[in-house]
């Protein structure tokens, strides 16, 4: 069983904006992420990002908890979060 939808609450203005197409991205790196994402979002048949600023994020770390814990239809969902020490993507030589 998949998800069908997908809601992502960022902090980051910049990311938020990027990812609709407000901003665009012009950093190397930063576009090799905005594509990576905008194909992991195009699996879903919704997905929404949306910007919650950093003086509300208290209720964004509670939103996460909430659905980290809650069950729905079908089982459990789960929130997992990982500290990178490096960027995941890595160039590679052509």
């Amino acid at each position: 069983m998949e998800a069908e939808e997908i809601k992502i609450f960022t902090d980051s203005q910049l990311v938020a904006s990027q990812l609709s197409g407000e901003y665009q991205t012009k950093d190397k790196r930063l576009t090799e992420y905005l594509t990576l994402i905008k194909e992991r979002l195009a699996r879903f048949k919704e997905s929404e990002v949306k910007h919650v600023p950093i003086e509300h994020n208290s209720r964004a770390d509670i939103l996460s908890k909430l659905a980290s814990t809650s069950k729905r239809k079908g089982g459990n969902q789960s929130l997992i979060q990982e500290t990178l020490s490096k960027p995941s993507i890595e160039k590679t030589s052509e």
